[in-house]
């Protein structure tokens, strides 16, 4: 039953994500590439992320967003999914400086659907804007687990980033992040990603 209401409640943020640019402040969607390194060698590939991204900001503060992420194992035939819908508010503690928090749930799947789980995440960042162009994503935390402990998906992420806006309506950034699972580092990752405004 839980299942059926995440994936139901997944699919609604996304529908209402794609929709919402008649009656939000702004829209954008997004694309990232994020290959993941073992923690304790750089130069050891673990696994590609490919992310599709959309979120919708009203005036007041208040953002809805969905996800959706696959990965690639490197060196094997192993790919996992994650089905993400989210709200958030952001903060602005000064003309420069941004606090966002956002609450979420997920559904995490394999190659085989009978294992699927559903989890929740929080999240909480701060930016500080250096120009019109660029903005030091100085630092953002994730915290993840399943609902259901014995599901072994506690995975908390600490990231660092520049975001580069392009223009108005355009940006581009890139992070470097380090995640953990179940209290050990489990990789290293950098990413890029590629997000326009509506």
């Amino acid at each position: 039953m839980m299942k059926h209401v995440t994936t139901g409640m997944l699919v609604a943020a996304a529908l209402v994500a794609a929709a919402s640019d008649v009656v939000a402040d702004g829209s954008s969607i997004g694309v990232g590439i994020i290959s993941d390194r073992d923690p304790g060698d750089f130069g050891d590939p673990k696994n590609t992320k490919y992310e599709l991204n959309g979120a919708y900001n009203f005036g007041s503060g208040l953002i809805f967003g969905g996800s959706f992420q696959y990965a690639d194992t490197t060196f094997t035939d192993r790919t996992t999914q994650n089905l993400e819908g989210t709200i958030g508010y952001r903060v602005p503690l000064s003309s420069a400086f941004l606090v966002t928090g956002s609450a979420g749930i997920g559904e995490h799947w394999g190659q085989n659907p009978s294992v699927a789980f559903p989890y929740y995440v929080l999240r909480i960042a701060a930016d500080f804007k250096l120009s019109q162009s660029i903005t030091w994503n100085v630092i953002s935390y994730r915290f993840r687990d399943a609902f259901d402990s014995n599901d072994n998906y506690n995975t908390p992420q600490v990231a660092t980033g520049v975001t580069f806006n392009l223009d108005g309506q355009r940006s581009i950034s890139a992070k470097i992040m380090r995640n953990w699972k179940d209290g050990e580092p489990s990789s290293t990752g950098v990413s890029l990603g590629f997000k326009q405004g509506f």
